[in-house]
């Protein structure tokens, strides 16, 4: 197996994050403020990785794509982050729209192939272990 770390760091800055992904610097912040959230952020990630996904998999069997445009949707209940524990804080539903604009009669087992192997949509379906270590400082 051939594993591969991926790395983000992030600092508080009054009511936003600034996180710099490999020297790129990006600003995360609450729902309705200038900035976009996590949840945002993480559908960016899931559809650019699936578009990227298609997109590398048509390039290895040598399937021509023209286009390759899509839409996503995620629904949360905010009652879940503002401490309702009925309610899981997270996305409930993540929705995706995709056109692809394709001649090569292939173009069906390549989007069979994309969903099953893309990392975001793997990482967003499966239960993935996750571990925080927190430090106080005082």
């Amino acid at each position: 197996m051939t594993t591969i770390t991926f790395t983000a760091e992030g600092k508080l800055e009054r009511d936003k994050v600034i996180v710099d992904l490999n020297g790129t610097e990006i600003r995360v912040g609450l729902l309705g403020s200038d900035n976009p959230t996590p949840e945002e952020f993480c559908l960016a990630s899931a559809i650019s990785c699936l578009i990227l996904t298609m997109y590398y998999i048509a390039r290895e069997k040598g399937v021509a794509i023209n286009s390759i445009e899509g839409y996503i949707e995620g629904k949360m209940d905010t009652k879940g982050f503002q401490g309702f524990k009925e309610v899981p804080p997270g996305l409930l539903e993540v929705n995706y729209e995709l056109i692809v604009d394709s001649k090569d009669t292939r173009i069906s087992e390549i989007l069979k192939e994309a969903e099953e192997r893309c990392p975001m949509r793997d990482t967003l379906t499966r239960s993935v272990k996750v571990n925080i270590n927190w430090k106080i400082k005082s």
